[in-house]
């Protein structure tokens, strides 16, 4: 079967689809074969509609256009009262799937803000504390399949205008993606940054938390550093995606787009992968450039870096413990590259002892020492009295959830918003007693790098 006529055949599903699902009584999940595509083509089909992409690392992508139903949250409940939605959400809503029986589950998409109260300012101020997205329509990618999901309330699919709208919008969707033939990316003129405190006052907020740190305060802080690049065209959120491609092995890559800005990036280290009563999570910290001779070894050797890991490790182990049984640890963290970084990581996984809710889960262990600090809480404070910039979503979980409330999330390091010809880059460095400014400096130049490239 060509791609046209597959192309032809998702769309004659889905107008069978949606008049069977006309007389429905509640919210519809629609879904139907469709042709393979690349999926970080559709972010380009409708570049001004919310959109928001994932990809896993696991063999599988999806991108959601649009919006069905958005699931908001602020303050410290925020993780409880989008989870209440979320399963009104869920009991409200009929998979429609007769054509086929491996169709996807329901799912929502989104993230947190690092912090409550920290997501007011720009670029930051439409994604606020806490979404969670039922896409309008969803592309999903499988190994060698691929669906297409319509989203709709029963009040919608009642007429026939609004079907008619709906069939349109998915047959543009899929035409484009089907057409479209991204050119080799051209290099774009080098950015140049505004808007970033100088070396000299980062060095000195270094030495405040060290002061802090020999106070008794806490013992780390992670300070995030914010640059704001602008560039001679417009950024494409496509064309960045896949250059973040080759991030590193499994590593997650996303792109939401809420209002016209696009949180972009790959993270390097997963928080939470649920299923069933399955769940997985990493620690990472302690970074060297892999450009280094002999980093790897450094890594593993290096005292400091060893005592930069360890409190991660230990801080998620008595999170997981009133709940999950943990499975027995490596005898020491691996060497995991990501890019031109590598990072010391714990794998660590657990079975549940009853059944939690994935964002209970989220709410158990975010934030881990790795983005925020240790102690947490005074760390957490230093932040938010003393960062000059909100992170907004920087540091935070970002990722989904689905029916079965199997979910993947990151933590969103090495990422930025991009909104035309400008980007916030967002990069972080973890400041310890035995901390030199200028070697923090270096460090979060090479996260930066990251980020950079993929840009241009």
């Amino acid at each position: 079967m060509t791609q046209l006529e597959s192309a032809d055949r998702t769309l004659h599903l889905l107008e069978r689809g949606l008049s069977e699902a006309a007389s429905s009584k509640t919210l519809q999940w629609l879904s139907v074969p469709a042709p393979l595509l690349q999926a970080e083509s559709l972010l380009a089909a409708e570049p001004q509609a919310d959109a928001w992409y994932w990809s896993g690392g696991r063999e599988q992508e999806f991108v959601g256009i649009g919006v069905a139903k958005r699931l908001t949250g602020s303050g410290p409940e925020r993780f409880e009262s989008i989870d209440a939605q979320l399963q009104e959400l869920w009991g409200s809503l009929e998979p429609h799937n007769s054509v086929d029986a491996q169709a996807p589950e329901p799912r929502v998409v989104g993230g947190f803000a690092f912090q409550n109260g920290r997501a007011r300012q720009a670029p930051w101020d439409g994604f606020g504390e806490g979404q969670l997205v039922l896409p309008r329509l969803t592309y999903t990618r499988r190994e060698d399949r691929a669906w297409l999901t319509l989203a709709a309330a029963p009040q919608e699919l009642a007429s026939a205008d609004t079907r008619a709208r709906f069939l349109n919008e998915a047959s543009q969707l899929v035409a484009a993606a089907s057409a479209d033939q991204q050119p080799v990316l051209e290099t774009l003129p080098g950015p140049f940054e505004l808007g970033e405190r100088s070396a000299d006052e980062w060095r000195e907020q270094i030495e405040q938390v060290k002061r802090a740190i020999a106070q008794g305060s806490f013992e780390k802080v992670v300070l995030a550093r914010r640059v704001l690049v602008r560039f001679a065209r417009e950024l494409s959120p496509a064309r960045v995606l896949s250059r973040l491609r080759d991030s590193g092995p499994g590593a997650p890559r996303f792109a939401f787009r809420v209002n016209g800005f696009t949180f972009i990036g790959s993270p390097p280290e997963r928080l939470l992968a649920k299923t069933g009563l399955r769940i997985e999570t990493e620690a990472v910290a302690g970074s060297l450039p892999a450009s280094d001779a002999g980093a790897a070894e450094q890594l593993l050797s290096d005292a400091k870096l060893l005592a930069e890991h360890a409190p991660v490790v230990q801080d998620l182990l008595e999170r997981l413990r009133p709940v999950a049984d943990v499975q027995p640890l490596p005898e020491r963290p691996f060497v995991h590259r990501a890019r031109h970084i590598l990072h010391l990581k714990t794998p660590i996984s657990a079975t549940l002892r009853t059944p939690e809710r994935a964002l209970s889960l989220l709410s158990r262990i975010h934030p881990t020492p790795a983005i925020g600090g240790y102690p947490t809480a005074p760390a957490l404070r230093f932040i938010a009295e003393h960062e000059p910039d909100e992170r907004g979503w920087y540091g935070g979980p970002i990722g989904w959830i689905d029916s079965k409330d199997n979910a993947d999330f990151a933590v969103a390091l090495r990422s930025g918003v991009i909104a035309g010809k400008q980007a916030h880059l967002y990069v972080g460095a973890g400041i310890v007693s035995g901390s030199d400014s200028e070697s923090e400096l270096q460090e979060t130049g090479w996260k930066l790098k990251v980020l950079l490239n993929a840009l241009g």
